[in-house]
Parts: structure tokens; sequence; C-alpha cells
């Protein structure tokens, strides 16, 4: 769940300390089917996702990196990630049996330095401990120059190519207003990225001829300052998608935005209505909610999709 967002960290930082990384193969069918088979019903469909990854991996390494994200940012008042996120290694520890040792990386920016939780990473993997200075500075120059190419447009998947592999970083996306469609994405990454599970929600809107915009595209700055009018939420990564909606339905070069959100995912949902309760308003372009579960088909993500181009296109006409 941490993979589109951090991958490039924890990837340094493991082959710094000594590691080979090993990564679980991409989602698919049997992958998901795998993972809801030992997951309780009533919990998000990322999740589900996760432990059929976890899954897939136990049987192929030595031990298995998890992360725990806690928090994500200094801030005045208590700030948390997803619940969910937060009890990931208890939840794998408790319920899936045969798995190999686990290796817990903790981010809680709140309480703890990055340093620390990179010292008893080092120790763990057998590394120096006078290397953990040095492996983690390397580790967030490769992460900060990952995220640079996001803010330039680029997927996870192309901006990984161009840090690891020296890509040319280039992209299928135009710029804002080249095409005649612009439809900003709002969603966790771990939704829109994932093909299996999004259905190749980004793909099917270049398919149409729309532009997708995402939400990595966004300065921190720029979030921030949406945020100011909406205080004293706890929940960092949904404030992401509030102050994103928020900078998105305020542009006058954004012809649609799409909503995200995984089924049974409570911090979306609540985000959800207050986007759509105190975010849009009679001016902003046309909002639409896709929920995705397991049993999302992707007849049905298609239909969505070219509705809502088609209803704009038509708007347009009526103008």
């Amino acid at each position: 769940m941490s993979y589109y967002r951090y991958f490039p960290l924890w990837k340094t930082l493991l082959e710094g300390s000594g590691a080979e990384v090993v990564l679980s193969r991409r989602t698919g069918k049997s992958l998901l089917e795998n993972g809801v088979r030992h997951c309780v019903d009533d919990i998000c469909v990322p999740v589900k996702l996760y432990y059929g990854h976890v899954l897939d991996l136990k049987d192929r390494v030595d031990s298995l990196f998890v992360s725990r994200v806690v928090s994500v940012e200094k801030a005045d008042c208590d700030t948390y990630t997803c619940p969910k996120l937060i009890g990931l290694p208890d939840m794998i520890k408790s319920s899936l049996e045969g798995l190999p040792p686990m290796i817990e990386f903790v981010v809680d920016i709140q309480n703890m330095s990055l340093k620390t939780s990179a010292k008893k990473l080092a120790k763990d993997l057998g590394a120096r401990a006078g290397t953990a200075r040095k492996i983690l500075s390397r580790s967030l120059d490769v992460q900060a120059r990952y995220e640079a190419e996001l803010l330039r447009g680029l997927t996870p998947e192309q901006a990984m190519e161009k840090v690891f592999e020296g890509g040319n970083g280039e992209h299928e996306g135009a710029a804002v207003g080249e095409r005649n469609v612009n439809i900003a994405l709002v969603g966790h990454e771990y939704l829109i990225h994932d093909p299996f599970i999004s259905h190749n929600l980004p793909r099917k809107l270049k398919s149409l001829g729309a532009n997708p915009i995402l939400m990595s595209e966004v300065p921190q700055e720029v979030l921030e300052k949406e945020l100011c009018r909406y205080p004293e939420i706890s929940w960092s990564y949904e404030k992401e998608l509030l102050g994103a909606a928020s900078y998105f339905l305020g542009r006058d070069d954004i012809d649609g935005v799409m909503l995200i959100i995984g089924f049974a995912c409570g911090p979306d949902s609540i985000i959800g209505e207050i986007i759509n309760r105190e975010v849009r308003t009679p001016l902003s372009p046309p909002l639409t909610t896709l929920v995705l579960d397991e049993h999302t088909g992707e007849a049905g993500v298609a239909t969505r999709i070219e509705a809502f181009v088609d209803l704009i296109r038509h708007a347009r006409e009526r103008q």
C-alpha cells in the first residue's frame, strides 16, 4: 500500500543495508482471490490486495519487509494515516501462518525520526550501525528525485524508471489544455495506479481523448494553501485528497474531477462527503465518485468513465 509512494526510499534503504529486494508479482485475479480468502470480509480492497501480495512473497524471500506508517507530517495537532496502514504488521502477524521473519520499518514523524527507524533496519539486516546515517541520506535523496518526477506529471512507474534506470522520463500525457477534456483524478496511489484494481483508469481516459491530471502533480504548498479552509482534519492522506479536490474544483482549465475511493474505507467516505457538501459549488466542474472493490467489473468502470466524458463534452456543446 506504500509502494507507489515510498518504494524508492524503501529500495535504497534495503539495498544500502546489504539486502536484495524481491518484489511481489503484479496484481492479478489469482493474487486478489488469494488475499480475499485470507482476509476478513468487511475490510477495504487495498488491504485484501496487500494480503495477496504478502502471500505471493512468503515462500520466495528470507525476510518480509513491512512498513508501519503512523504519521507522515509534523503538526500542532495529532495526525495519522489510515488506521489499517498503522495496524498492517499486526494484522499480518495475527492472521497469516508460515510467514518468514518480518522486518518492520516505522514511519512516525510526530514521535520519532526516520534516522531511528533506519538504524533499526540496518541492525536487523546485519549492517553496521554507523552506515545507517549515510544510507538514509542517500535514500532520502533518491526519494526526493522520485517525487520531483511525479510533480512533472510522470506516473509512479515512469518516475521509478527515470530514477533507477536512467530512463528519459517521457510520458504519454499531454499538458493541460492540449486535449479537449481535462479530467483530474483524486484518490490514493494504490487505487489509481494499480492497473488491475483500477482497470487501467488513466489509460482508459486517454483512449477517450481525455487528459488525466494526477494528484501527485499538485505541489505541497498548494495543498497546504487549500487546506487552510478545512482545519482540524487528522488523517494526513485524506487531507491530501481534500486539498487536491479543492484545488482542482476551483480551476477553470479542469473539465471534470473523478474521486476514486475504495469500498468500505471509512476515512475516504467521510472525505468524499466533505468534498461533495463543502468544497463543490455550483460553479465547480462536474464531480463523480468511482467506488472500487473486488467485485467492480471492467465493463462497469469503462461505462462510468465514458458516460462522464460524454457528459462533459455535451455540456460544452450546449454552452
